[in-house]
């Protein structure tokens, strides 16, 4: 149905995925993502405890008619029906509590999809992977820079490569609990969200899912 850049969804339609990242690293800010075998989608709500109300692994169901579908970047998103000119409004969490149902009871946790860097495709945006035998090219930097002028951390894209030389970035932004930590050092495996940013596939970090071996 995201055939545009915002779309109501007037059909009698609900999706069921499990959560795979909140707000417990501060790696997403009021978003959740849900997935399933088949894909991911970006979940727009106007939480400020996510990991609380969305656990990892819990089952969400989203009764999706009223709601609004829309593309931005690459990305599917789902939320409340914009009231401006933006892809879709996050959903107050009245709105959530009418639309999505959590099962806490039943977690099951969502393997991630093992991809290599060339394989990434516009398929993957959304959905939830793991990139083997990499390693950092900014060797010695934080995950975030910080801003010269406010000296506050601000959202930053590193690059990863694998044994081939192929490359992709790797974007954390700047709430992340761990964004002054070095970027570790050897190689290893990243599992995160895949992004399409600025023209580019890009990977997010989610759930500090960072396995290196020096």
């Amino acid at each position: 149905m995201a055939v545009g850049s915002s779309v109501e969804i007037v059909e009698n339609v609900a999706i069921e995925g499990y959560v795979v990242v909140n707000d417990l690293y501060g790696e997403y800010y009021k978003t959740i993502v849900i997935s399933d075998e088949s894909g991911g989608i970006e979940l727009m709500i106007d939480c400020d405890n996510t990991a609380v109300e969305f656990p990892v692994s819990a089952r969400v169901t989203v009764h999706c008619t009223g709601l609004s579908v829309g593309v931005y970047g690459g990305r599917v998103m789902l939320g409340a029906v914009p009231e401006r000119d933006f892809t879709v409004d996050r959903l107050s969490m009245q709105e959530a509590a009418r639309h999505i149902k959590v099962d806490k009871s039943t977690p099951t946790e969502i393997r991630a999809k093992e991809k290599k860097i060339n394989e990434i495709s516009t398929a993957d945006v959304s959905n939830y992977v793991m990139i083997d035998d990499v390693e950092f090219v900014d060797q010695g930097l934080t995950w975030c820079d910080k801003d010269p002028l406010t000296e506050e951390y601000i959202t930053t894209t590193r690059t990863v490569s694998d044994s081939e030389g192929r490359r992709i970035g790797v974007r954390t932004i700047a709430s992340c609990s761990y964004r002054a930590e070095r970027l570790p050092e050897g190689r290893g495996r990243l599992y995160g969200v895949v992004e399409y940013f600025n023209g580019e596939f890009a990977l997010r970090v989610v759930n500090h899912g960072v396995v290196f071996n020096k």
